[in-house]
């Protein structure tokens, strides 16, 4: 049975042919506000809409000849109040930090990199760094570099898998986390396994659970996989995780006693699973382990594996500097034509849409900014600014007197 609605909190329409720039929105009986968006309205008109700029206005690594821009394994990279950027330099066990022009201030030697490497860096405040390294451990750095603190981080307990993902910062300094329920060896099928959501305080203990979640879609059988399932997502805003499933186009924001204040969604479709997608999934699968141990089991496992009907909607949320959402369509395969994020604003009403380069692999989005990691064809690695172009807003877009390209 549907939930009665007892209240519209606020409908917009369209009128004299204009784009509707609100979802409609409700409140249902459990005191959940609903967000409702039609994906042919986007709420920019055509000249509002978000571009990212052509190129970079800030290179950091990938230089020749200079030892200190020289990066390896990047996991993590952070914009800085005061315009500089904190780089996890994972492979080499270090920390980097570089001004607001992308020069060189600062290496802090974190660990041994296989063990120790820093996976996660966050700006607790405009003094001390905040460093999630790959053996648990907790440790923050004052601004010239030296440790000030560390601890580890408490087991998640329940016979939840140990190691959990480090999944972003509160405004608070607390850090989310996921920890996911092992596989059930007894289930058979197709199904969803299970994810907690975890909030742990910087001297590593547990404080509490947002509860459990769908996590990945699963054939629980050990002799094939389930193929183009579903995963859940979640990212922190201020003080509440927005969470989706990632089945339907529909995501929660959920209060840190687990409790969902709001639910978003958007009335796109999956994109159905073809059986050209089968067969190209399959060639694929085949020709990555070739020469392999695995080549002469691939086949069996094919057979034994299903194939979803229809893809994912989506497959990662950023929750930006202004809070509004960020949502990554999903997308199996490059073809180059660059990557697709769906922009909600924070009140969950659907903005448009925003390409940015396929090889681009984002850490952060500010107001004005997008920030991240890319390689090129011989491995070589550096973290870019690009402009985040908003046409009719009023913001400061970041200037370079330096083309990164004079570097």
């Amino acid at each position: 049975m549907r939930i009665p609605l007892i209240a519209f909190a606020l409908i917009l329409t369209a009128c004299s042919g204009e784009t509707s720039r609100s979802g409609a929105t409700v409140l249902d009986s459990a005191g959940i506000m609903i967000v409702s968006n039609d994906y042919t309205r986007p709420g920019w008109r055509r000249e509002e809409r978000w571009t990212l700029a052509v190129n970079p206005s800030i290179q950091i690594g990938n230089v020749l000849g200079d030892p200190t821009q020289q990066l390896y394994q990047v996991a993590q990279s952070r914009r800085l109040q005061n315009g500089g950027v904190v780089v996890a330099n994972t492979g080499l066990g270090d920390v980097r930090l570089y001004d607001a022009r992308g020069y060189h201030v600062r290496t802090i030697d974190v660990g041994d990199p296989v063990t120790a490497g820093p996976l996660r860096v966050y700006e607790l405040d405009a003094d001390s760094i905040l460093v999630y390294q790959a053996d648990g451990s907790l440790s923050v750095f004052d601004s010239l570099g030296q440790r000030v603190g560390t601890a580890t981080l408490a087991p998640p307990g329940d016979g939840l898998e140990p190691s959990p993902e480090p999944l972003g910062v509160f405004e608070d300094g607390t850090m989310l986390f996921r920890a996911r329920h092992p596989r059930d060896s007894t289930a058979s099928g197709v199904g969803r396994r299970k994810a907690r959501l975890l909030r742990h305080g910087l001297d590593g203990e547990l404080l509490g659970s947002l509860g459990d979640f769908d996590d990945d879609a699963v054939l629980f059988e050990d002799r094939g996989g389930y193929i183009f399932g579903p995963t859940g997502v979640a990212a922190a805003a201020d003080s509440t995780v927005w969470y989706g499933g990632g089945d339907r186009y529909e995501l929660r924001e959920v209060a840190p006693d687990g409790r969902t204040l709001r639910i978003v969604r958007l009335d796109r479709p999956g994109i159905k699973v073809l059986q050209a997608d089968v067969a190209s999934y399959r060639l694929a699968a085949t020709n990555q382990v070739r020469s392999t141990p695995r080549e002469s089991t691939i086949e069996t496992t094919l057979e034994a594996s299903i194939f979803a009907d229809t893809f994912p909607v989506f497959d990662r949320i950023i929750v930006d500097a202004i809070g509004d959402l960020w949502v990554r369509n999903y997308q199996w395969f490059d073809l180059g034509s660059g990557k697709n994020w769906t922009v909600f604003d924070h009140e969950g009403r659907y903005l448009g849409e925003v390409t940015t380069p396929s090889i681009l692999e984002i850490h952060q989005i500010g107001a004005d900014y997008v920030l991240g990691r890319m390689s090129n064809g011989r491995g070589r690695e550096a973290v870019y600014i690009f402009v985040l172009e908003k046409p009719g807003s009023v913001t400061s877009p970041i200037t370079d007197e330096e083309d990164p390209a004079d570097r």
